[in-house]
């Protein structure tokens, strides 16, 4: 057994590893940063690090996604609005239809929520989380 945990290896802590591999910016920027990046999960406020923190590749990092994630749901949500009106002067079918849009708009919601806090808490740690459908569209967006 003593050889056992001799072979063993500390483990590293993957929070750390992860700040390790980040994409640009240093340990400063990220700290300075953090604030910024976290605020643009909060709706429309993802303007505020994209004008004040332009400098900064960390709130850069987080206002593109969150500009993505805001953007996204406002267009879903109209294009719901518009066929939940399609459908709203339609007996039965269209109140079905209406009654499916409308679950989906709750999916929606939850959905944006979720990714939101999950942003808002990842910035605050100070990683560079990707979002799961939305990075490769942050990415692409230069300002």
């Amino acid at each position: 057994m003593n050889e056992r945990k001799a072979k063993e290896e500390p483990e590293e802590n993957p929070a750390q590893t992860e700040r390790a591999e980040t994409p640009g910016g240093d340990a400063e920027e990220i700290e300075e940063g953090k604030t910024f990046a976290a605020i643009g999960y909060i709706s429309i406020l993802f303007l505020i690090p994209l004008l004040a923190a332009r400098d900064n590749a960390f709130a850069q990092f987080h206002a593109k996604q969150a500009m993505v994630l805001t953007t996204g749901t406002i267009v879903a949500f109209v294009v719901l609005w518009i066929m939940w009106f399609m459908f709203a002067f339609i007996p039965v079918v269209g109140w079905v239809m209406c009654l499916i849009i409308y679950l989906v708009v709750m999916a929606l919601c939850i959905g944006w929520l979720i990714l939101a806090v999950m942003g808002f808490v990842k910035a605050l740690q100070g990683e560079y989380w990707e979002m799961p459908l939305f990075a490769d569209l942050a990415e692409r967006i230069s300002i």
